[in-house]
């Protein structure tokens, strides 16, 4: 961190007025400590600053609201107490009452210097590690950097470990927790990348093995799974771009391997840590097992192409251009049920705890009770065939897209369209839902890909130049974009390329 300028927030309060002629300790605090935050000091005995009152400026405002997040910490109608010590060595504890917000010396001798004294107390001095760091968790990241610049005592609280934890969760939303990480710099790693998505600024490979038309994609932090019009299933290394892995039928063309392997185009797939779920032309839906690769099942119930496969903890959902929609146990492979109503093909499918949403050429999205099977809600809009659909993790969004060239966003509960994105200018063929990052990756016939942010529906980046051709899938995650083509090609967007220690975040 640079040396602060003069006229710095830092600066100006460390320059201020004149010392206060009192030390304050901790003596205990069970509900609200009183403070008066339009006259706050920060700083204490020791910490290399002397005692100053804050004025203005943007740490004053930190400070204040610092100060009303202490209010709101305890609980009130309860007591509070802490020692003054005075001019001459004298010690009052001063009372407080969390409810009334009144202080009180507990001796009642009408010495209004010591209820001064109370309001002008270093709260990091004053309250338990445990309740500034609860404090501390409430403001944003700027605040917090400047808290750092107060003291050192004060930069000890601000950078506290689980007050970083609650920060990046507040701005970034959840994270897996393991001992040892280091929040802060998760965070100005975090920080970085999304100002690297904002400007764009991303390292382009293309991954480049199959023959034909590139269908369908997923991704993870090692590897990339591809499906494709010449009947093959490559993996990839993420990083390196290097095909690791052909799955496909033998040369020999023999009636074992048939049964095993797909013999026309790979339309559909999806994996987890566990399988890999792949659909085909070919009617059939084929359960791989991970990380051997080995096919462990063949599901066979469709009467015509599989066009979309998602799968959870205990069940396999494939839909087809036959108009139905299959529901399949997962360890045990079996056929549980048949969704039927749609009146064209079910071009997409996915799956969030006990319900299921689909989108058809028909122009309707429907949501499915995956037990009973019945159609729970339609929903209206789309004046076109629809060609994908994605499902919130937290089941109550629903996004839409198809042959209308629109983008709609539902609530899943009412059915209403709470917004409608409008910028392709062709078929929207893909769409991914990042609930995380609040992002809509789309993919369409007009061989581009957009970025709209959830929540306002704003466009923030638009790739036009690395197709030339029909999307025809693209996933994202917090770093990256997978796209893929008709052109036969997979192009990988990093955004964390040049960031330096993004292997905090890939862990």
């Amino acid at each position: 961190m640079s040396a602060s300028t003069p006229n710095s927030p830092p600066r100006r309060l460390r320059d201020l007025v004149h010392s206060l002629p009192f030390r304050s300790r901790r003596h205990s605090i069970s509900s609200a400590a009183v403070l008066n935050t339009e006259s706050v000091v920060v700083g204490g005995e020791g910490d290399g600053y002397n005692n100053r009152e804050v004025k203005g400026g943007p740490v004053k405002r930190t400070v204040r609201k610092l100060m009303r997040r202490a209010s709101l910490s305890f609980r009130p109608g309860e007591k509070s107490s802490f020692v003054v010590t005075g001019r001459r060595g004298r010690s009052r504890t001063l009372m407080g009452d969390g409810e009334s917000g009144i202080v009180l010396d507990d001796k009642d001798e009408g010495d209004s210097y010591y209820a001064e004294m109370a309001k002008r107390v270093d709260p990091v001095t004053v309250l338990p590690t445990e309740i500034t760091a609860q404090i501390l968790s409430y403001l944003d990241h700027m605040s917090l950097v400047q808290c750092e610049s107060v003291s050192r005592r004060w930069r000890e609280a601000a950078s506290n470990r689980h007050v970083w934890r609650q920060v990046f969760r507040n701005e970034h939303g959840p994270w897996e927790s393991r001992p040892g990480k280091n929040w802060k710099q998760m965070f100005q790693v975090n920080h970085a990348l999304h100002a690297s998505w904002n400007r764009h600024d991303m390292n382009i490979k293309y991954l480049k093995g199959h023959t034909d038309a590139v269908y369908c994609v997923q991704f993870d932090e090692n590897k990339v799974i591809t499906g494709s019009r010449d009947r093959t299933i490559r993996v990839w290394d993420i990083k390196t771009g290097e095909c690791q892995r052909v799955l496909k039928a033998p040369d020999d063309d023999s009636e074992s391997h048939a049964n095993e392997f797909h013999t026309a185009s790979v339309l559909c797939l999806q994996f987890d840590d566990q399988i890999l779920v792949t659909g085909s032309s070919d009617h059939s839906v084929i359960v791989w097992s991970l990380p051997s690769y080995k096919p462990i099942g063949r599901l066979l119930a469709h009467r015509a192409g599989v066009l979309d496969v998602c799968f959870d903890d205990k069940h396999i959902i494939s839909c087809s251009k036959d108009t139905t929609i299959c529901i399949w146990d997962r360890h045990t492979r079996k056929l549980l049920r048949q969704l039927k109503g749609h009146r064209g093909p079910v071009n997409a499918v996915a799956v969030r705890s006990n319900q299921i949403v689909s989108a058809s050429g028909d122009a309707l999205v429907k949501l499915w009770d995956i037990e009973t099977g019945e159609c729970l809600r339609e929903f209206k809009g789309h004046h076109r065939g629809l060609a994908c659909v994605q499902f919130s993790e937290d089941a109550k969004t629903i996004v839409s897209g198809g042959n209308d060239q629109d983008i709609k966003i539902w609530d899943a509960k009412t059915g209403e369209c709470l917004r409608t994105l409008s910028g392709h200018k062709d078929l929207v063929r893909t769409l991914h839902l990042d609930c995380l990052n609040r992002r809509i990756i789309s993919g369409s016939y007009d061989a581009t890909v957009k970025v709209w942010h959830l929540d306002t529906g704003k466009k923030l980046l638009d790739i036009t130049q690395y197709h030339s051709t029909w999307i025809l899938a693209a996933k994202a995650d917090y770093k990256r974009i997978v796209s893929t083509s008709q052109d036969s090609r997979t192009l990988v967007l990093d955004f964390s390329a040049k960031i330096k220690g993004i292997e905090v975040l890939e862990q």
